[in-house]
């Protein structure tokens, strides 16, 4: 494998291939995969200061990220809480807004040691890397289709969280608007805000999926996961193509750089 070092490409799959015991995986696999993305950058890899930026000094901070996963399963076992591979191999699909971010992710992973702990009892490594074109927008109008489904957070009225909402709920566009339009002010080189009519998404097609996701590391033992609904399916947005290329490269919704909101033109 060759270290990446170019600054076209915005987006690259790997295939991560696991090796151990049972096939099996946590069904809020997305903290592994993000602790994977984060070991890439962190200082004993290859990012110090990409991983202090976001990690440590503003470990807040709007993530210029997003990421899916696929693989195969064996429907004839079900499992609370679990998920049985049929195969030892998952697919991780990369994207970011920051070029810079992206070489390190890259280059990291590419460096991971071969017995990585990815899973509790399963050790991965990785497997055959794609660099994708980057894909330039033009127009100011584009369909998609989710890669990972898109989670859109609700709010009061003086802004507090109040969980999240999916695209049947009538106030779903507006906090959708502004989820990227502070998306676009973290994000964007052009701090030119996002005007609310400049900005419109229509579902084609749509349907409500409950994922089984972790809160914070804080909480108490019993209530590190919660199910969250977040919205799958393809997607019409009307926006600047400058903001439609931030939403290509870093997402779209909530908890981008935890796996969701990854799209894909149709």
């Amino acid at each position: 494998m060759k270290y990446f070092i170019g600054a076209n490409p915005m987006r690259f799959s790997a295939s991560i291939l696991l090796d151990g015991g049972k096939m099996v995986i946590p069904s809020d696999y997305r903290r592994n995969i993000l602790s994977l993305i984060k070991e890439a950058i962190n200082p004993g890899q290859s990012g110090t200061e990409i991983y202090e930026k976001y990690y440590v000094k503003e470990a807040r901070k709007i993530k210029p990220f997003t990421f899916s996963v696929n693989f195969k399963t064996d429907d004839t076992n079900s499992e609370k809480g679990r998920l049985h591979l049929s195969e030892p191999k998952l697919n991780l699909f990369f994207s970011a807004s920051d070029p810079v971010f992206l070489i390190y992710v890259y280059n990291g992973l590419v460096q991971l040691k071969k017995d990585y702990p990815l899973f509790p009892g399963l050790k991965a490594k990785m497997g055959r890397f794609n660099l994708e074109q980057q894909k330039n927008f033009q127009l100011s109008e584009s369909v998609f289709k989710t890669c990972s489904p898109v989670l859109v957070r609700d709010t009061d009225a003086s802004g507090k969280s109040r969980g999240y909402i999916t695209a049947d709920r009538p106030e779903f566009g507006d906090r959708l608007y502004h989820s990227v339009k502070s998306m676009c002010k973290a994000l964007l080189d052009d701090a030119s805000e996002l005007k609310n009519n400049d900005f419109a998404a229509e579902w084609i097609r749509s349907q409500t999926v409950r994922i089984n996701h972790y809160q914070n590391k804080d909480a108490a033992p019993d209530s590190k996961k919660e199910m969250i609904e977040a919205t799958s399916g393809t997607i019409k947005i009307k926006a600047p193509a400058n903001v439609l290329q931030l939403i290509y490269d870093a997402g779209l919704g909530a908890k981008r750089s935890q796996g969701f909101g990854m799209l894909e033109i149709l």
